[in-house]
């Protein structure tokens, strides 16, 4: 079972990539990362292969979720729940409910209005006590759990932006974050203007240098930062191996891939890239235990005898 958040947050400064599915969260927490942000944009572009417009339904949301939780994540996982799937305040409550049953460590949402998204050409914000009262009803859900309730803001001016997030926080939020900042400058006006736990909403690029990092943020107070690469890495994984593979006509280039060492044993031995699959430390025990696999030899129980 993932560690709740605010177990991880009081351990410093986390660094929270986005993930989408089963593959993308095993590879944040094999890097290294203390959480996840499960991203609404990716999963609109990988799961439902259509651009982000701020469409993504709740079930969904609950169907991908609750299965990267249960069986192939410890870490935590910050859901991007956005605009709470509607603009309509009476039928919130029951689909964040779900959102919070289904495993989340904490949920985000953001002012943009329902169908306004990373891709929709324009920006799009409900009214500030609209805004407050999805925190409200956010909060509500996830009373008497250890899911944590952050909020996000789009608002283009910094003023705007603040007051939208103190609303938030007095309707319950327990971490605030504003999308207009990018520099350092920013993240030291926004430590000064606005109180409160607050995290980075996305570490940028200015001329080929990071416009702040993490160790400034931290030095500021912010207790997490958003990272966002892997779907990106995903898509140029796919590419590489693809090509490779395409122009030799044979699968050399990815059968014999250690991924940087990642698939070498102990004794330098290369293993098949599945071993890196948290899954196989419930399902292979279970196989074994109620199927007779024997005739697949040693070899398909290796990484599931190792986690008994």
């Amino acid at each position: 079972m993932a560690l709740s958040l605010r177990s991880v947050l009081s351990k410093g400064l986390i660094l929270a990539p986005d993930t989408w599915d089963g593959i993308s969260t095993r590879a944040a927490e094999k890097m290294g990362a203390r959480a996840g942000l499960f991203s609404a944009t990716a999963l609109s572009h990988c799961f439902r292969g259509i651009p982000d417009e701020g469409v993504l339904g709740v079930m969904e949301m609950v169907w991908t979720v609750s299965r990267v939780v249960e069986d192939n994540c410890s870490i935590p996982l910050i859901i991007d729940v956005r605009s709470g799937f509607s603009d309509n305040l009476r039928v919130m409550p029951y689909d964040l409910e779900r959102i919070v049953k289904a495993g989340a460590a904490a949920m985000m949402l953001d002012d943009r209005a329902y169908g306004c998204g990373a891709d929709s050409p324009e920006l799009t914000l409900v009214p500030e006590e609209v805004f407050a009262g999805k925190i409200a009803i956010a909060k509500k859900a996830a009373e008497n759990t250890d899911c944590m309730i952050l909020a996000r803001s789009f608002a283009e001016d910094p003023d705007e932006a603040v007051s939208r997030l103190r609303a938030a926080q007095k309707a319950g939020a327990e971490m605030v974050g504003a999308a207009y900042a990018h520099t350092k400058e920013q993240a030291e006006e926004l430590s000064k203007t606005l109180p409160g736990k607050k995290f980075w909403n996305d570490l940028t690029v200015s001329g080929g240098s990071p416009e702040v990092t993490c160790e400034e943020l931290e030095k500021l107070g912010y207790g997490l930062a958003l990272i966002t690469f892997l779907e990106q890495a995903s898509w140029f994984g796919n590419l590489e191996f693809g090509i490779r593979n395409y122009q030799n006509g044979n699968t050399v280039y990815a059968d014999l891939n250690d991924l940087d060492g990642l698939l070498r044993d102990q004794n330098g031995n290369l293993e098949d890239y599945h071993v890196i699959f948290s899954y196989w430390k419930k399902w292979m025990p279970l196989e074994k235990r109620f199927m007779d696999l024997s005739e697949l030899g040693d070899e398909a129980y290796q990484f599931g005898r190792n986690q008994e």
